[in-house]
């Protein structure tokens, strides 16, 4: 017959009682209320020493190794190539490092329990899936702010681990149901387990794209914490935004990649466990992993502008340059125009490089097809720039008429520019130069409307560059206001992929005679040999203006420019010297793990806030004093950095089953004491215990992710682990062992119906309560999946989306997991009572 229970004299688990049979002798309330804070305060336990299992976990998956390739050109570049899979990573030691106090307790409560099954672990399990399926989901559904969105990227990886976790909990029926009713054979118990490398290895087949030719990507560079991988395309970005940052700044090549290392740390994809970790010291105040805004770019490498600029500065002696020559320049690119109506034109001449000589400057106008004394007057002079003067300007008058005539031009010529008292000789070089000698002056007719032509019909630009700008002109008048269509239309370039298209329509004021469209390109991988063109239009001229004309005079009813997208070859070849400085790049401050055992000690006794800058709260104080002893006990954990997180990983992890076993007792003692029998207690409170991490880690990663992949996708991959690996596991051994030594007298008076139906015994897992909890959370699953699945068609995203919808989804969601409680409860309880 069954021994005394855990609450009762005789009885006990592995630790508890601490006091023995004394213990079991208080009074009833005082043991359910220390046994319920005894759990409670385990729970921040077992997530402090999971936080480190996961930091070790993290610097196991996020280990590289150097990869060399050699492009098109010759040219070879090396980059940093994670060893493992993201995907496979996922469902392995990130899943175990999620789940490990779920499975260890099924594995624990089984071994210890000679080898006879118990309620604890199975319906904890259960349980547990349970609240992360609709509890959390609902939770990353609403969370989502107004108006915005999340749609799963890998979604054949989402497929193949949603399908499974249905499969999984099926399964579960039908073995426990239909082929050996509350027996696990040796068969289905190593099944089982085995369904777990069968899941990875398809969903690795899936993400590599065997199955299909869409891959989710490989390439790209793996980039700090969170072992996540940022693709080439998004690199290349970085390094255009910081360089475009810092205009004026002569970067060095190191502070450049210090620069990029944090940007690019900050903007990766991060993992699974990365949110884990973030969520649980957020409960206990901790240090985040998270940086919260780009201040840490400025202020990251401040020290090192300020030092770079400090030493440009002593080099030249900050003072005004005073040796070298001076040069003499008309601005504007020599290019000017005016107006028919103006009464002048200005004509700046600009003076650079040495400004503490006096320098005189001879300039005279000139015709072309505009007359002097006709179009404009003529003019000639000496500008003299004394010490310190960068600018002069010259006035050129203006003659209209009432002519409706072409568009006319004529020049103005620096005819010299000398330093007053100067002599020449042979071998000496002259003190001034003249860079741009002739300037053109257009005038526009203010008697017509005018005709639109772009200034350049043929334009390249990078795809680094953040938009491309198409001046439209108006020439051959100016008179009146006047408009003009525009529009763009694919080539080999396309519309959302390579720019973004725009139309509209281009207003000139009376005398404007320069518009602007700014089309936004969208960048690219730089590693691409691309050269694709697109298109820009003008069309439907207002009545009183006109399209230019072709070169043999026709009208013409659009006027199209092209406009070709190149690669940013000399960004590329940046990009690549950067990318191979960074591993050498101090990114501590956003590294999840440790190096030292004086380090932990130190985080142990601080108290964290939101990030450096923000001092903590109240509650960063609560959960910092309320977990202090276990964060000084779990301090003796190796560092994760030793061994490459080998070390840590194993200690961590019996660390990890030593506070499991203590949640198991108290649990057994707070539902003995209670009255409450262990399945309801296991789907209950230790489910929601050990799957509170994962709520403050969904969320985050809900919130802050582009895509819901680290919020869902994980979600239904955890749920499939826990069955393969959290049943399979427990189920398997004890199938071994009741396969080897066979029944006994002890079984049979334990299982005395299935001694009737399995004389020779086996591992009894009795399907009552369980079986129908499971059937009730696949039934609630499906309708979850399909809810997903109904979202993602009509409202093309998983979470978020209209407000009154994602609202109803989370309502649903939390009503199907009432429902499953109570079911289940309700099931328990009228087991109990037969």
């Amino acid at each position: 017959m069954p021994g005394p229970l855990i609450c009762e004299p005789g009885g006990g688990g592995l630790f508890l009682p601490l006091f023995g049979e004394a213990e079991q002798h208080w009074d009833t309330t005082v043991r359910a209320a220390l046994y319920l804070l005894g759990l409670l305060w385990s729970f921040l336990g077992v997530a402090i020493v999971a936080d480190i299992f996961m930091a070790a976990i993290e610097q196991v998956t996020s280990k590289t190794r150097p990869v060399t390739m050699v492009g098109k050109d010759g040219t070879t570049r090396t980059y940093h190539m994670q060893v493992w899979n993201g995907t496979v990573a996922n469902l392995t030691l990130m899943a175990l490092g999620s789940s490990a106090p779920e499975i260890l307790l099924a594995v624990i409560e089984t071994t210890t329990n000679n080898f006879y099954s118990g309620d604890l672990g199975p319906s904890t399990i259960v349980g547990s899936a349970a609240y992360n399926l609709m509890c959390i989901l609902a939770v990353c559904v609403i969370v989502i702010p107004d108006g915005e969105s999340r749609s799963i990227e890998q979604y054949g990886v989402f497929l193949t681990t949603a399908t499974f976790s249905v499969l999984a909990y099926l399964w579960l029926v039908v073995i426990l149901v239909v082929l050996t009713p509350s027996i696990v054979t040796l068969a289905e118990g190593i099944t089982t387990f085995m369904l777990f490398p069968i899941l990875v290895t398809i969903a690795y087949l899936v993400d590599v794209g065997y199955f299909s030719r869409k891959a989710s990507g490989s390439h790209g560079f793996v980039i700090g914490a969170g072992g996540g991988r940022l693709p080439e395309q998004e690199m290349t970005k970085i390094v255009a935004e910081i360089k475009e940052r810092f205009p004026n700044e002569q970067i060095s090549k190191e502070v450049l990649a210090e620069l990029v290392a944090h940007e690019a740390s900050r903007r990766a994809p991060k993992s699974r466990m990365y949110w884990r970790i973030n969520g649980t010291r957020q409960m206990v105040g901790g240090k985040r992993v998270i940086q919260s805004d780009d201040r840490k770019l400025d202020e990251e490498v401040g020290s090192s502008l300020v030092l770079a600029k400090n030493e440009r500065a002593s080099d030249d002696g900050g003072a005004p340059q005073r040796e070298g020559k001076t040069i003499i320049t008309f601005t504007a690119g020599g290019k000017y125009s005016v107006s028919e109506g103006d009464p002048f034109v200005t004509v700046n001449i600009l003076r650079t490089g040495n400004l503490e000589r006096v320098v005189d400057v001879r300039y005279k106008t000139h015709d072309g097809s505009a007359k002097a004394g006709e179009d404009y007057k003529a003019a000639e002079g000496t500008l003299r720039f004394e010490k310190g003067e960068v600018q002069k300007a010259v006035k050129i008058g203006i003659i209209d008429d009432d002519e409706a005539e072409t568009d006319e031009h004529f020049f103005v010529k620096i005819l010299s520019a000398d330093v007053p008292g100067f002599a020449w000789l042979p071998g000496r070089s002259a003190p001034v130069v003249v860079q741009i000698s002739q300037a053109t002056v257009t005038v526009y007719d203010d008697d017509m409307g005018g005709v639109f032509l772009f200034e350049q019909e043929n334009v390249r630009t990078m795809d680094t560059h953040r938009e491309v700008v198409m001046r439209v002109l108006r020439r051959e008048g100016n008179k009146g206001r006047v408009s003009v269509d525009y529009s763009t239309s694919d080539g080999m370039a396309m519309d959302a992929y390579d720019y973004k298209a725009v139309s509209g329509r281009l207003h000139f004021e009376d005398k404007e005679l320069v518009k602007e469209i700014r089309i936004p390109i969208i960048p690219t991988s730089a590693y691409d040999d691309k050269e694709e063109e697109f298109y820009v239009h003008l069309s439907n001229p207002s009545e009183n203006a006109a399209l230019e004309r072709t070169a043999s005079g026709k009208a013409q009813s659009k006027v199209t420019a092209t406009v070709v997208v190149v690669n940013d070859s000399d960004l590329k070849k940046e990009v690549d010297s950067i990318v191979t400085l960074m591993p050498t790049m101090n990114t501590d401050k956003l590294a999840v793990g440790t190096s030292q055992w004086r380090e932990q000690f130190v985080e142990a006794v601080t108290v964290r806030g939101e990030d450096e800058q923000t001092p903590p709260k109240l509650g960063d104080y609560i959960g910092h004093a309320l977990t202090v002893p276990w964060k000084l006990l779990f301090a003796l954990c190796p560092p994760t950095m030793l061994c490459d997180g080998a070390l840590s990983f194993g200690v961590a992890l019996v660390m990890i089953g030593v506070v499991t076993a203590l949640i198991g007792d108290l649990a057994g003692l707070l539902g003995c004491v209670l009255g409450i029998p262990d399945a309801i207690t296991a789907i209950t409170l230790v489910a929601l215990g050990t799957s509170l991490p994962d709520t403050f880690a969904s969320l985050a990663s809900a919130k802050a992710e582009p895509t819901a992949d680290s919020s869902v996708g994980n979600v239904t991959g955890s749920n499939s682990v826990n069955v393969f690996l959290g049943l399979g596991l427990p189920w398997s051994i004890g199938a071994i062992f009741w396969a080897y030594t066979g029944v006994t007298d002890e079984w049979r008076e334990r299982y005395p119906d299935l001694a009737v139906l399995h004389p020779n015994g086996g591992f009894a897992v009795p399907a009552g309560d369980l079986g129908f909890t499971v059937a009730v959370f696949t039934a609630c699953a499906l309708i979850v999946l399909g809810v997903m699945t109904a979202r993602r068609k009509l409202l093309r995203c998983e979470l978020g989306g209209p407000r009154k919808y994602k609202i109803a989804t989370g309502a649903l969601f939390v009503c199907l997991w009432v429902l499953y409680l109570s079911m289940s409860i309700l099931k328990v309880l009228s087991s109990t009572k037969r």
